[in-house]
């Protein structure tokens, strides 16, 4: 039967390239002869969930007017279908699957790093079939890059490897995180006293001896990551800034605004950035980053009037309520504030550098509520940003506001049209767009994308690329090789989709500079995650 269903899913291919290469529109009946077939002969051959999804859409072609079809509108019409067809396991496909909108969830993060593949390979699948996500590095170096971008749940950090050390490896770790509680695990087939108890000084959470037994190991990570959610939920003060966390923000505005609309009082809301603090980061390192943050907290801390209230939103973002407090009012707070700020001079290896910041102000009522006051403040801090930076923006009056949103580019190189389609619908659907302005598309090899220059265009936009491992024309490791060597490559994070079991194609694409990989079949709900976490590296 096994034979039948792939022949099945070789033809559906066939019929897709067919439909996408040709540049004429298709006539509706070739269309509905085709879900026709798939209704009949999927169901026959145990491909149940096939069968139900040609069925519904047969119903759906009948109330769609119009005997052309183009190939966008077939793409978008079929995009259901192909991904029952890709990932029929785990996709229940019912009516209400025409109109999904995906919203990616939030899988604890593993950060693994290990310069022995097998291992490294091993770990990664284990760990991700018991609910997590893992980004594995096999170099400490990127490891260290990412991690701010990614803040894991969790690090497992292998000791003997032979570019650094795990303990160096951890040491710095562990300066970085002087102000986060991220855990530690460190694994080694040296159980020795000497460097466990290197291990437990230099501050890891466990120590783990190889050989391991995988349950044990996956219990032991698993506590670890429910104890940092635990402290999470206890913390009302930010680790790193001492101003509130972002999850104390919804019951206090509740708490004022109540309060403000009972005593007629104004209220106004400010959402603060700091100006081009990736640079900041980039140049002088994330350690200085932090002192920058801290800096600039502790001076809204005491420049701020009784009452005020300071959450840090996340990032690089400071949102302050203003009780009693009107738009302008509010706007002259913050330019004092501004003003003092670009004052104070940070320091960094004997290198002296100033920052400044950005605001939108915006009222704040109990009818409007919270998030439509973000909205708003979020608004008018993009207008301030758009107009020069270091200035303070407001808006008058509460009302209808669209979010502003960031662009982002999506890039889906692979030569199966199954997979450049439910990955093209995944994106468009998601979530995502609520943030970004997305702009996806598909290139059915290598070669095709890198002749298109979608990677010279924009460069000051990010971008991701799902990069297929193995294609005619020019190999994914070729394009991801080109990729790496722009000068503004750093704008772009590549996924790597791979069906090779060899281990050497996994390290290359890593040490190669791609961000993570996933091998097929992957699972959608898969790469939804990935990307969620990905997003982080540009969501500030």
């Amino acid at each position: 039967m096994e034979k039948y269903k792939a022949k099945l899913l070789e033809n559906i291919r066939k019929q897709l390239q067919s439909w996408y290469k040709g540049t004429e529109e298709i006539n509706g009946k070739e269309l509905y002869k085709f879900l026709h077939s798939l209704a009949g002969t999927a169901p026959t051959i145990g491909m149940q969930k096939i069968g139900d999804a040609a069925n519904l859409l047969m119903k759906r072609y009948m109330e769609i007017p119009g005997e052309m079809w183009s190939t966008e509108a077939i793409q978008q019409f079929l995009s259901p279908l192909l991904a029952v067809a890709y990932d029929e396991d785990s996709v229940d496909f019912t009516g209400e699957a025409l109109s999904k909108k995906y919203a990616p969830e939030e899988k604890d993060l593993i950060m693994l790093i290990d310069d022995d593949p097998t291992l490294l390979i091993y770990l990664k699948d284990e760990l991700e079939n018991e609910g997590f996500t893992v980004m594995a590095f096999t170099e400490g170096k990127k490891a260290l890059k990412a991690f701010f971008d990614l803040d894991p749940s969790c690090v497992i950090i292998d000791i003997h490897m032979q570019e650094k050390s795990g303990l160096d490896i951890l040491e710095e770790f562990k300066r970085y995180t002087n102000f986060r509680f991220i855990p530690a695990v460190m694994i080694s087939v040296d159980d020795t006293k000497e460097t466990r108890m290197k291990s437990y000084q230099l501050d890891a959470d466990d120590f783990i001896p190889k050989p391991f037994d995988l349950d044990e190991l996956i219990v032991r990570v698993r506590r670890l990551v429910t104890k940092k959610k635990n402290m999470k939920e206890l913390i009302m003060l930010d680790e790193l800034t001492r101003v509130y966390t972002r999850k104390h923000l919804s019951p206090s505005f509740l708490r004022i605004a109540q309060q403000m609309d009972r005593e007629h009082q104004p209220f106004s809301a400010a959402m603060i950035d700091l100006d081009h603090f990736k640079s900041i980061n980039d140049t002088y390192g994330h350690l200085t980053g932090d002192r920058v943050l801290a800096g600039f907290a502790n001076l809204l801390k005491q420049n701020l009037r009784t009452g005020d209230l300071a959450f840090r939103y996340g990032g690089e973002e400071f949102l302050v309520l203003f009780p009693r407090t009107d738009v302008n009012t509010a706007k002259q707070v913050l330019n004092r504030i501004l003003n003092r700020f670009m004052e104070h001079p940070f320091e960094s290896d004997g290198e002296s550098f100033r920052v400044s910041f950005s605001a939108g102000v915006s009222a704040a009522c109990l009818a409007e509520g919270l998030e439509n006051t973000v909205k708003a403040a979020d608004h008018a801090l993009y207008k301030a940003k758009q107009t020069g930076r270091a200035k303070i923006t407001a808006v008058e009056a509460l009302g209808p506001v669209e979010a502003m949103r960031k662009n982002l580019r999506f890039a889906i190189v692979d030569d199966d049209p199954i997979i450049r389609t439910i990955l093209q619908d995944l994106f468009q659907s998601s979530s995502l767009n609520e943030k970004f302005l997305l702009n996806v598309q598909t290139f059915e090899d290598g070669l095709q994308f890198l002749q298109s220059d979608w990677h010279l265009k924009d460069p000051h936009s990010f971008s991701f690329i799902v990069l297929d491992g193995m294609m005619p024309e020019m190999d994914g490791i070729e394009v991801l090789k080109v990729i790496r060597s722009l000068e503004h490559q750093e704008q772009f994070t590549v996924v790597m989709l791979t069906n090779r079991t060899s281990e050497e194609d996994i390290t290359t694409a890593l040490k190669l500079g791609a961000d993570d990989y996933v091998t097929k079949p992957f699972k959608l709900a898969e790469i939804e995650s990935r990307i969620f976490h990905l997003i982080k590296k540009i969501s500030s």
